[in-house]
């Protein structure tokens, strides 16, 4: 590192140049610096960060509100606490070309006798409703500092002062960033964009300010810098979030443009198809204001509108490009009801496909706690020439909640969810349900009748000619199914609390939460703690065959309690857990276990046996208890005290 930073100096050096000096390949190179800030890639060149930047110093308004910190909700984009201490700066755009340097390497912060004060680093926070590169100090780096700050940057640190006001932008440095962008701006493809005659052309602006230090840095270390977007106009050039182009730019035109990419990339639309895309969703827009004449101005075009919006939604790449951009553009899912009502209402006797709307309708009806009519309208719409695979895995969500596992696994094929080579672009969910259908799909029910005995449902007719192969599995052969549909009602509709539940019992060991949100138990806490059995019954339950809305009724209610072994009786793969309610003296006898050769009398555990018949089972699963942690688990219980009880439960995995 030491022979690159000494053959760049304080420009930039073409790498190709570098690595014949330093007798390497530019592969070689480009490993070096790929992950230390302190180098910069200036186009096909390389510049050390520290030296580029010796001498300069750089004006930056300061935002009282980011100054103290309150412009941020104290998060990473990720949702993570971003840990700074107090206020902070943002790096785009007057502090841009530091931000890498910064975000690898942290700084020291001078005072004016060249003494560290503390460092300064770079980090991503969610900001403004985006996430953006900032840079911060200690909890007071910014106090005094007033509406505008100098940074004075050199090799050994950077040094923050206050200014009474900015400096004008000098005429040397206005000439070095109209060159750079000259060198580095590019010309993009206008294919919709705007007059196709011109190609817009456009640049990052960290881009135009590296390539402006590189070609004449010593514009940049006789005066100060004035403010970026200061600078880039006297340059006849405008900043729009991080972009930079000519004066008068079409920005609006610009973000059209990279929307119609994004799209087409994303849902590989054709041209037109992104037309009919684009129109439905103002459409939806203005309908909310409007009403029908947002439609059209006649009753024909209003009619027609409503036809070619239908028959575009019928596909349903563009039925999901819909929906996500109706959420994009920060559409409620009222408005999306109006807009589909009306449609609905208007092609009536047309003949038009309307899949892609009812689908839509169906969420709607979902989301604003309609369930039963989110059901009964994909079961009126879905026949045998339903095509859109949308429509299709709900109507297979719902004959699997019916526990009609053939006819699920037909709906599905249909909509094209098959175990293949390629699943990438297959729904989870999707796939999720492909595998808990699978055990149910080939199976018969147990019967002693032949097949040309009578029928036992007293047709008359033969059992082949009747019921044979359409008989309902037992109750018990189903009961590990249901609670499967309870777990995918919860990983759909609950995921935040699945969540926050692995969060609770992973306190103490971070890397266990991945195995812990695919816990059995931690989904049944979801489902009896937090009360998403009460949820799954409502919403689900008129799908459910009767003994099984019954039996989901009675497992709502069971209880959790801290168990004792009692007794182990029978092989791994299907054995029998004794065990004693701890409160109670209960005994409960689990069958169908899978005993583990480490499970031992007095051994405790929590958890919730199901009844299942005369038997109960073990499918919300178990977790292992601390004798020592008995009492204060069963307090938490009593108390209904659920973060109590994560608290004890997680105790349980602490690493030393």
């Amino acid at each position: 590192m030491e022979r690159l930073v000494e053959l760049i100096g304080n420009g930039a050096v073409p790498l190709a140049e570098l690595a014949e000096r330093a007798e390497v390949s530019e592969m070689d190179i480009r490993r070096a610096v790929q992950m230390d800030g302190r180098f910069a890639v200036i186009g096909e060149s390389l510049a050390y960060s520290p030296a580029l930047h010796d001498g300069t110093v750089w004006t930056v308004p300061i935002d009282p509100d980011d100054a103290s910190g309150e412009s941020s909700d104290g998060t990473r984009s990720d949702g993570t606490p971003h840990e700074i201490p107090g206020g902070f700066v943002r790096a785009e755009p007057h502090l841009i070309t530091l931000a890498w340097w910064l975000v690898t390497n942290p700084v020291p912060r001078l005072d004016a006798d060249g003494n560290e004060i503390d460092r300064l680093r770079d980090v991503g926070i969610w900001v403004d409703d985006h996430d953006a590169d900032v840079i911060y100090g200690s909890a007071d780096w910014l106090e005094g500092v007033g509406p505008i700050a100098a940074f004075h940057v050199t090799t050994d640190g950077i040094r923050v002062e206050p200014l009474d006001q900015a400096p004008a932008p000098d005429p040397d440095q206005v000439a070095a960033v109209r060159a750079a962008y000259d060198e580095v701006a590019t010309e993009h493809d206008a294919s919709g964009f705007g007059d196709v005659s011109q190609r817009p052309q456009f640049t990052v602006v960290v881009s135009v300010l590296l390539e402006a230090l590189a070609r004449n840095g010593d514009a940049f270390r006789k005066a100060p810098i004035a403010p970026v977007p200061e600078l880039l106009a006297a340059a006849g050039l405008e900043l729009n979030d991080g972009l930079v182009a000519e004066t008068g730019f079409d920005w609006d035109g610009l973000g059209a443009w990279q929307n119609r990419n994004r799209l087409s990339a994303a849902y590989g639309l054709s041209d037109d198809q992104l037309d009919g895309l684009m129109m439905m969703v103002g459409a939806c827009e203005l309908v909310a204001e409007i009403g029908d004449a947002a439609f059209g101005g006649t009753d024909d075009e209003r009619a027609g509108a409503r036809i070619l919006f239908a028959g575009l939604l019928a596909d349903s790449s563009i039925t999901g490009a819909f929906l996500q951009e109706t959420q994009e553009r920060g559409l409620n899912f009222h408005a999306i009801q109006t807009f589909t009502e009306s449609i609905l209402a208007g092609v009536g006797g047309t003949g038009v496909d309307v899949s892609g709307v009812v689908w839509l309708r169906s969420l709607c009806h979902a989301i604003a706690g309609e369930w039963d009519d989110a059901i009964r309208i994909v079961e009126t719409h879905v026949d045998e020439s339903t095509t859109h695979s949308l429509l299709l895995v709900e109507a297979a969500f719902n004959a699997a909640d019916r526990s009609e596992a053939a006819k699920a696994q037909q709906l599905l094929t249909r909509a094209g969810v098959t175990r293949a080579d390629d699943e990438s672009m297959l729904p989870e969910e999707a796939l999720r349900l492909l595998d808990e259908i699978q055990p149910f799909t080939g199976r018969r029910a147990r019967t002693d009748v032949k097949r040309n005995d009578p029928c036992p449902c007293g047709s008359g007719r033969k059992y082949k000619q009747c019921h044979l192969g359409k008989e309902a599995l037992a109750l018990d052969e189903r009961a590990p199914w249901l609670y499967e549909k309870a777990c995918r009602f919860v990983r759909g509709e609950a995921p935040d609390m699945l969540e926050f539940v692995a969060a609770g019992l992973s306190e103490h060991a971070d890397d266990l939460y991945e195995s812990l949100i695919d816990l059995p138990f931690t989904m049944d806490l979801v489902l009896d703690e937090y009360e998403e059995w009460n949820q799954f019954l409502e919403q689900r339950g008129q799908l459910l065959p009767d003994d099984e809305r019954e039996l989901a009724a009675v497992w709502r209610d069971v209880p959790r309690a801290v168990y004792a072994v009692e007794s182990t009786r029978g092989s791994r793969v299907g054995g029998e857990l004794r065990l004693r309610n701890v409160a109670t003296d209960e005994i409960v006898v689990v069958a169908g276990v899978q005993l583990d050769e480490r499970i031992e009398p007095d051994q405790y555990f929590v958890g919730r046996p199901l009844p299942v018949g005369d038997t109960y089972r073990s499918m919300s699963g178990f977790f292992p208890l601390d004798a020592s942690r008995a009492d204060e688990a069963m307090a938490a219980i009593a108390a209904g005290e659920n973060e109590a009880l994560l608290g004890v439960l997680a105790a349980e995995l602490t690493l030393d």
